[in-house]
């Protein structure tokens, strides 16, 4: 069913303001190209990453596609959901479950919780290990405290691990030496969003610090009961022992309330989800020499879901219950140590050992903690075999409770035909490893009050062997200082394999849904990367996919006809684009506008087929200054345009173009 709706403001005056946005970006850009440049103006030095490898590399040496998000282009997009900086990556799809549930991932394949994807802030990662994914709105961090998020287009786990399936997304938050002050930042507008955000750093002699506070309400879509309130705190500090030692500590908590369900539907009712988070993080990092270090890092983080109803009387005369609540944590200890070995070969290499635990007497059948633990070794060796030639190797090895050990290794060779280009050749296998959920599932609808279980609803009765992936690749990087350009390209093959999949007995309806492993899905396919800064004040960038995505697998046992199994073909949109242009005014006005398109996809577990998917933002910003403060106030327009419905996983989940007013305010 496709939506129509009509614009709350005029769209002739939205369609003026994005074409005078791209028309002032034009122009200034085409002065620029015509005028001779400052190099000044521009980095000295081609961006350096850290994520690929754990070895600080430049971006022509990294031995994986990376797209870089910095300040500017956060501040440019818009953006009020972080998850949503993540449509300007190549080959990635955000989609909404609910106003307040959020997934990414990369090359489709994913249901609400796109397991097969590898998050870190500051080093610890926030994979959910229950039901796997990330809960994006749960997180305490604001976007106005991240420096930059690096973003690995493809399988890495010979340096993340285990779900690194398809990607990493790396988000590194400033030191709060960089922000000393207050700030205040309010959103308000349509969709009932109500948002503040209070954050004070400082320093005392050798310690940094950060103390942040956020409220955050959202009323959801129009057409669905799926309102949401959070509020969280977060404290950060860095202390310099002394000059070869330091300590990082991290911690937060957040709680809330998210409405879901649908009207008349048993198993997904109108009911209030209760959510709490929170994690703790230590590291302590030594200095030995120039290029000689180790840290040793600590997390714990935790998450409870409080999900459960009563009185499902459409499908039973009886009074009955059924939920999906858990409570989930994960304590990870890793060591690493970095060398460089000689001037041509330097290597990072580490330890770490993890344990996942998760109960829920709705999901599992059980008050105690399931237990599951995790012991690793990585190394990554970088060796240059000649000037313009360099090889890197890296490799995981990880062995889980009960489950059999696996390696993930990658070879990568860089060839530098000149200074501003490369050549990349790769190869790597990653694996996922399957969450508790798809585990150890024990779901039934039961009785209110004794849990007597009357219809079973989901049970895992196979030990399910981890998923792999395969992937190769031929990338080009091209960086044009003279002009301040950035071209990534590259064409890839990806095989996943052992595909964990949800299935159902053929002669027996009555019997749950279990998982078990089956399928293959192959993705060929092309990507653009395009980081443009004519001048100072200007910025293109522009995101492209192009693939082609074939697979099947068993979705009713066993199977006998061609209709028994799931085919995989859409669970990958053919075509995804995004465009984010910027120019900043003499006033100091900055006009910036973002454009994105995904081809249809299907996405996975209880989603729905999407549509083509289109969404155009503006965003106008006016910076002022006091005596003793300075700030800038916003308008951003999201989802305008003629062509506006915006849907992802329900025909539900629409909602028209949005305006926000958004006002930051700094106390130095």
């Amino acid at each position: 069913m496709k939506y129509s709706r009509t614009l709350p403001i005029h769209s002739k005056w939205f369609w003026g303001i994005g074409l005078g946005a791209f028309s002032a970006f034009s122009v200034n850009a085409m002065d620029a190209l015509s005028t001779p440049l400052d190099e000044a103006l521009f980095f000295s030095d081609i961006p350096v990453v850290l994520s690929a490898t754990r070895l600080k590399q430049p971006l022509n040496d990294s031995p994986a596609s990376v797209t870089v998000i910095d300040r500017a282009m956060i501040d440019a997009s818009g953006a009020i959901e972080l998850v949503d900086l993540l449509r300007l990556v190549p080959g990635f799809q955000v989609g909404f479950y609910t106003g307040s549930k959020f997934t990414a991932s990369s090359h489709g394949n994913a249901d609400r919780f796109a397991r097969d994807m590898q998050v870190l802030i500051d080093g610890r990662s926030i994979y959910d290990p229950v039901f796997g994914g990330v809960t994006w709105s749960d997180q305490q961090l604001d976007m106005d405290d991240i420096q930059r998020i690096e973003v690995i287009r493809g399988p890495n786990a010979s340096t993340h691990g285990s779900n690194s399936f398809s990607g990493v997304i790396n988000i590194i938050t400033q030191h709060p030496s960089e922000q000393s002050g207050i700030r205040v930042k309010t959103v308000v507008g349509d969709g009932g969003r109500r948002q503040i955000y209070n954050r004070f750093a400082g320093s005392e002699g050798n310690l940094a610090y950060r103390v942040a506070l956020k409220y955050d309400e959202n009323d959801g879509y129009e057409t669905r009961h799926d309102s949401s309130d959070t509020r969280w705190l977060g404290i950060r500090g860095d202390y310099q022992i002394n000059s070869r030692d330091a300590l990082l500590f991290e911690l937060g908590k957040s709680s809330g309330t998210r409405e879901d369900g649908f009207p008349n539907d048993a198993q997904q009712p109108f009911r209030p989800i209760e959510d709490t988070h929170s994690f703790k993080q230590l590291r302590w990092t030594r200095s030995l020499s120039p290029g000689n270090d180790f840290y040793l890092q600590f997390y714990h983080n935790y998450q409870k879901v409080d999900d459960s109803f009563s009185d499902a009387t459409t499908f039973f005369p009886l009074d009955v219950s059924l939920g999906y609540g858990f409570d989930s944590q994960r304590y990870d200890l890793e060591f690493q140590h970095t060398i460089d070995l000689n001037p041509t070969q330097r290597m990072v290499w580490g330890l770490g050992a993890r344990r996942d635990e998760g109960k829920g007497i709705w999901t599992f059948k059980r008050s105690d903690w399931i237990t599951r633990d995790q012991y690793r070794a990585f190394a990554n060796f970088e060796w240059r075999l000649r000037e313009n030639l360099l090889l890197n190797l890296g490799g995981m090895y990880e062995k889980y409770e009960e489950k059999s050990g696996v390696f993930s290794p990658k070879v990568a060779v860089n060839l530098k035909l000149d200074k501003m280009n490369t050549l990349r050749l790769s190869a790597t296998r990653a694996y996922r490893m399957p969450t508790f959920w798809e585990d150890f599932s024990d779901q039934s609808v039961v009785l209110t009050g004794s849990m007597t279980p009357l219809l079973q609803t989901y049970k895992t009765t196979t030990n399910l062997r981890p998923e792999y992936i395969e992937s190769f690749e031929l990338g080009y990087l091209g960086s044009f200082q003279d002009i301040g350009l950035t071209l990534d390209m590259k064409l890839f093959h990806e095989e996943i394999k052992d595909m964990i999949a949800e299935a159902k007995a053929l002669n027996a309806p009555q019997q749950p849904f279990s998982y078990i492993n089956s399928g293959s899905l192959n993705i060929n396919g092309f990507e653009i990367g395009l980081r443009w800064d004519p001048s100072p004040r200007s910025m293109l960038h522009i995101g492209y996919s192009l693939t082609n995505a074939y697979g099947d697998q068993i979705k009713k046992t066993p199977p006998t006809q061609s209709d028994h199994y799931r085919i995989l073909d859409r669970r990958v949109p053919p075509l995804t684009v995004s465009l984010l242009a910027s120019h900043q005014f003499d006033s100091g006005i900055k006009l910036s506008s973002a454009y994105y398109y995904m081809d249809e996809i299907s996405w996975a577990g209880d989603g729905d087929d999407v549509p083509i998917n289109r969404r155009w933002d503006i965003k106008l910003t006016k910076p002022f200054e006091f005596e003793k403060a300075d700030g800038e106030l916003s308008l951003i327009l999201q989802n305008i345009g003629p062509d506006n419905d915006f849907q992802d996983f329900h025909e539900e989940n629409v909602w028209d173009g949005r305006v926000f007013l958004e006002a930051r305010l700094n106390w130095h």
